[in-house]
């Protein structure tokens, strides 16, 4: 039996420490579980790239190439809503976040491009409901 908190078939996103894409996060579905030698994986199944191969998310265990292959996985973001055009509770299936729409300097982002989400922070407060955001891998 699995100790992680993902079932079979469940939207998740996962985080890879390859070239170019060290800190972003893909959309994906679950499409395994397993244990193999004491290590824990789950096979990924990558939503906005369908044509790359289903790769384990394994979890840390050694000094072995193991641990340059380990992913992080983290449950699907739920649907945001601002307070002022939240939906009507009794059609949600779900969770929900509903936000003021005040963004505050300090605030984490998640800053979706080139078909996945960066890590960032709010540093300045602009006009227009802009707002200046650095992007770092400590997120």
């Amino acid at each position: 039996m699995h100790k992680l908190p993902f079932n079979i078939e469940q939207l998740a996103e996962a985080r890879t420490f390859e070239a170019g894409f060290r800190g972003a996060w893909f959309r994906c579905k679950i499409k395994n579980i397993s244990k193999k030698k004491g290590i824990l994986s789950c096979h990924l199944e990558y939503i906005d790239y369908p044509d790359q191969k289903k790769l384990p998310a394994q979890s840390k265990k050694g000094k072995s190439k193991i641990t340059k292959r380990q992913l992080m996985v983290r449950p699907w973001f739920p649907p945001i809503y601002l307070e002022s055009e939240k939906p009507n509770i009794s059609t949600i299936s779900g969770g929900v976040v509903v936000v003021n729409n005040a963004w505050n300097v300090g605030d984490l982002v998640d800053w979706w491009s080139d078909g996945c989400f960066w890590a960032g922070q709010v540093t300045e407060i602009l006009e227009n409901d802009k707002v200046k955001v650095i992007f770092a891998l400590g997120f």
